[in-house]
């Protein structure tokens, strides 16, 4: 048979409700897979107890070492066909995007999650995690990325938001799409990915923070938060990407001190770009330096500038690929 990696790392999907009735983890990827027997039919497993808790506890710290297990286990064992992840939703698109910008290795790593809980009678988790194995397994899925398997939709680790706090259709990729789907156990592949940009595992992480743009913002939260050792920032602004003109200033101060500053939207999905010229207006922001992400979400394009500035990028080669929403398109 196949052989497949598990790395459980918690979730909802490996959680249950306590005699409170709140929802703590409580079941490891052992106990996951044994209570699918038919999954033992289909594939061999191997399982990596990594880790049991929230996906909100995770950090980027955390998403290295498991990226360094993924890398070790693909390359000590050939036969290995893909490595899935059970993961918490809260932070499942940041984790499979980080893994998607340092793993190397072509075959494929899927993420799977649930939204109800293990002592749910109707948990979604079950399904879920029977379909990633389903994508493991199938020799179509090597060179497409890491992907994330959830509610019979295949989507990209680079395009996928969580959209929904409890619905188990929450993920969404919106106008690219999905990248596959199971239909009556078939994985049906609908397009290619867009290619993310790889970078490799970093030995370090540079300090990137995430600012928030609010109508009547005050300029001194940045200066405040420039102070504390940040090595860039991405600022999450209006529509194409747009702010108070009051920011301007503080704005243009930190990026002649060295410090990058990134744009991205608090639209969901769409490109940003240096459109407007008035006060505050994307154009302004180019003017003074700031970088446009084009449509890579806020979080994401965090992860990216803490992996390419911790291996030392030169900053006109990262504000390249930036542009191009760190995208590969040679």
């Amino acid at each position: 048979m196949d052989k497949v990696l598990l790395i459980a790392t918690g979730g909802t999907i490996a959680m249950r409700k306590d005699e409170a009735g709140k929802v703590v983890p409580a079941v490891s990827g052992h106990e996951l897979i044994d209570s699918l027997p038919e999954l033992t039919y289909e594939v061999n497993w191997e399982i990596c107890e990594l880790s049991n808790v929230a996906s909100c506890n995770i950090d980027p710290d955390h998403m290295k070492k498991l990226a360094i297990q993924v890398e070790q286990h693909f390359l000590l064992d050939p036969l290995l066909k893909g490595v899935i992840i059970t993961h918490g939703t809260d932070t499942l698109e940041e984790t499979a995007y980080f893994l998607d910008v340092v793993i190397t290795d072509p075959r494929p790593v899927i993420l799977t999650a649930s939204q109800r809980d293990a002592s749910e009678s109707d948990s979604d988790g079950p399904r879920n995690l029977h379909n990633a194995m389903r994508i493991a397994i199938d020799p179509r899925a090597v060179n497409r990325g890491v992907v994330i398997a959830l509610n019979e939709e295949i989507n990209a680790a680079r395009d996928v938001r969580k959209l929904h706090t409890s619905h188990v259709d929450a993920f969404n990729s919106g106008d690219i799409g999905a990248l596959g789907s199971i239909d009556t156990g078939e994985v049906i592949w609908h397009r290619k990915p867009e290619h993310t940009v790889k970078l490799g595992i970093p030995k370090t992480l540079a300090k990137v923070a995430i600012c928030k743009a609010y109508t009547g913002m005050p300029s001194g939260i940045l200066k405040a938060m420039a102070q504390d050792g940040t090595e860039a920032f991405v600022i999450e602004a209006f529509g194409r990407g747009n702010l108070p003109p009051q920011l301007m200033k503080e704005i243009s101060d930190i990026i002649a001190g060295g410090i990058p500053v990134v744009i991205t939207s608090r639209c969901l999905f769409g490109r940003t770009a240096p459109v407007y010229g008035y006060p505050g207006g994307g154009a302004d922001l180019e003017r003074v330096g700031a970088w446009f992400s084009a449509d890579l979400s806020t979080e994401k394009v965090r992860l990216f500038l803490s992996i390419a500035l911790g291996q030392g990028m030169e900053k006109k080669e990262l504000k390249k690929i930036l542009a191009n929403g760190a995208v590969n398109i040679s």
